[in-house]
């Protein structure tokens, strides 16, 4: 009776089923590896909006020095409404100070303006934040959208109307900023489509003249967002070719996935690789609501996979302190313990499986973020490697931690202590060196 392993030589079909894998890898992993992804940083606003202390104009500008001190180029720091508010205050902060605006945005709206008819600019009325914009002399705008057609209904606006808006508000900013220069990061326009998936939805071919519409005018990029944060990558993927197919390159495309199914990371590097520029998002995870596709995630995502201008740009050595920081101002707590790549476990090993270190494929040592390795015991788990690296860590002496008896004894005991129904925290120092005093004492009286 043949035996099934007889059946394992490779043939053609095999050969090519690798080849095709390894090439369609390679394609993504060159584009994760050489992008110089585009990152307009809401960290100012962002974290405004879930801040159950808001944010005080302090708070903006220790947001505001602590995005610049990471690297970000371009940031919006201002969000108009139809009153005074901290924003406002910001503004006139910079201007007393005569702080650079090189690369700073405001967020305008095309809110109280109505059709008017088939003559330009006859459709554009100003408004409180634009006006605000001009006269602080802010030299770049996002203008944001809602372009679901059943709201347009409920508006009093038709398709028709919108796209006359839109075009006569483009108009006039352009001819009231600077003019677009990228070498001082002044004269940008980013239209912000708020709903786009859900006016997708009801009306993918008004969707496409928006796009058409888009392309004819003198923008520089189109944002947009899941604001409930519940759509797949695949289907950010695909928005972000129907938007290309529209907009070539250098036409930026950023995204702002929302988290409300776990996928917003993932989101953000599907839309990459499908031509996205980069996200406009806050630099740590929190967001309106929950969170949201970070710059910090996408970066070190970048740095994951080799690539080295974004390594270059900014200073990940300094990545979990600032952000650490931010989120501080933000939710006036710490990163919660268990979150990715900043949170306190997240670099404590349980097992040598999870250690990432350089030179492997896709790891993201800690130094490179300005972390440092720990190890965690866990009674469920505990390898005697990770129960001596802990003890190491905390300062015993190798004829300790490198003892293979007094560690498997370690681990009996807390294995042990589950069996008797004990609840025990282990890893606490004070824990484990009444554990380490209780085995040392066994074995000492055993070999006796």
């Amino acid at each position: 009776m043949s035996r099934a392993a007889n059946k394992t030589r490779l043939n053609k079909r095999d050969k090519d089923a690798i080849a095709g894998m390894s090439r369609r890898l390679d394609a993504s992993m060159s584009r994760l590896r050489n992008v110089m992804p585009h990152i307009l940083d809401l960290s100012v606003l962002e974290g405004r909006l879930p801040a159950p202390r808001g944010h005080t104009l302090k708070d903006r500008i220790k947001l505001y020095r602590l995005a610049e001190e990471f690297g970000f180029k371009e940031l919006a720091l201002f969000s108009f409404f139809d009153f005074r508010n901290v924003d406002v205050q910001f503004l006139e902060w910079f201007i007393e100070k005569r702080e650079n605006m090189d690369g700073v945005f405001s967020t305008v709206s095309t809110m109280g303006m109505t059709d008017g008819g088939a003559a330009p600019g006859a459709s554009f009325r100003t408004n409180y934040g634009i006006e605000r914009t001009l006269w602080g002399k802010v030299p770049n705008v996002v203008v944001y959208l809602d372009t679901r057609p059943s709201l347009l209904k409920e508006e009093g606006r038709t398709h028709e109307g919108l796209l006359r808006i839109i075009e006569d508000a483009v108009t006039f900013l352009r001819e009231h900023l600077p003019e677009e220069n990228a070498t001082n990061r002044r004269g940008r326009i980013y239209l912000r489509l708020a709903d786009v998936f859900d006016a997708w939805d009801e009306d993918p071919e008004f969707v496409v003249r928006m796009l058409k519409l888009f392309a004819a005018l003198p923008i520089s990029g189109i944002m947009f967002e899941d604001v409930r944060g519940t759509h797949f990558p695949f289907q950010t993927a695909e928005l972000v070719r129907l938007m290309r197919r529209y907009n070539p390159s250098p036409r930026v495309i950023l995204l702002h996935p929302h988290s409300g199914n776990g996928t917003e990371d993932a989101a953000v590097i599907e839309g990459i690789l499908a031509g996205a520029d980069g996200v406009w998002s806050g630099f740590t995870p929190h967001a309106a609501q929950g969170y949201h596709g970070s710059s910090m995630m996408l970066l070190t995502n970048l740095l994951r996979a080799g690539n080295e201008h974004v390594r270059e740009t900014y200073k990940f050595e300094r990545l979990s302190e600032i952000a650490g920081r931010m989120v501080k101002i933000h939710m006036g707590e710490s990163i919660t313990p268990d979150y990715p790549i900043i949170g306190e476990r997240a670099y404590r090993y349980l097992d040598p499986g999870f250690v990432q270190m350089p030179g492997r494929p896709c790891d993201l040592p800690p130094e490179w973020i300005g972390r440092t390795a720990g190890y965690r015991v866990t009674p469920g788990w505990a390898p005697l490697w990770v129960i001596g690296k802990r003890l190491e860590e905390l300062g015993y002496t190798p004829e300790v931690f490198e003892n293979g008896d007094l560690l498997r004894a370690m681990r009996l005991k807390m294995a042990e202590a589950c069996l008797d129904g004990k609840r025990i925290e282990f890893d606490k120092p004070k824990r484990l060196a009444k554990l380490v005093k209780a085995c040392s004492a066994e074995l000492l009286e055993a070999a006796e």
